[in-house]
């Protein structure tokens, strides 16, 4: 979850994610998708006591926070799976494929990756292979 909002002191707060992490998704955004986030407090929390410590996803942080700052609420049907880096390229992640099938399982019907996988799984891939086309699927 994520909550982006208009302040004249910016904070940024996480529960379960890295606050470092957070600092570059952010300095990423700024950078590549040209958003004012520096006058923006942004919470980021994983809900159910969860700690992620693994960089695949740092796509689904990105989309939280333009959902909030946007107002656009995601699909409950989608999942964002991808590592960012330093130049906003969307990274392949480890076990992509066993990931997509176990979403499936869990009844998710789009996901947005970095690549096709290589067998076919049971819910529609978008590939994305730099930050600003998830702009694209929101």
């Amino acid at each position: 979850q994520a909550l982006v909002c208009e302040s004249a002191y910016p904070k940024r707060s996480t529960t379960g994610f890295d606050k470092s992490r957070l600092d570059m998704i952010l300095a990423l955004l700024e950078r590549k998708l040209e958003l004012p986030l520096g006058h923006y407090d942004v919470f980021i929390n994983v809900t159910g006591g969860v700690k992620i410590t693994e960089s695949a996803c740092d796509l689904a942080v990105v989309a939280a926070i333009i959902s909030s700052f946007r107002n656009r609420p995601l699909s409950r049907e989608s999942i964002f799976v991808g590592e960012l880096s330093l130049n906003g390229e969307i990274r392949d992640i480890f076990n992509l494929d066993e990931r997509l099938k176990e979403a499936a399982t869990q009844n998710f019907k789009n996901a947005i990756c970095p690549k096709k996988p290589s067998t076919k799984p049971a819910l529609k891939v978008f590939e994305a292979g730099q930050i600003s086309q998830v702009l694209e699927w929101m």
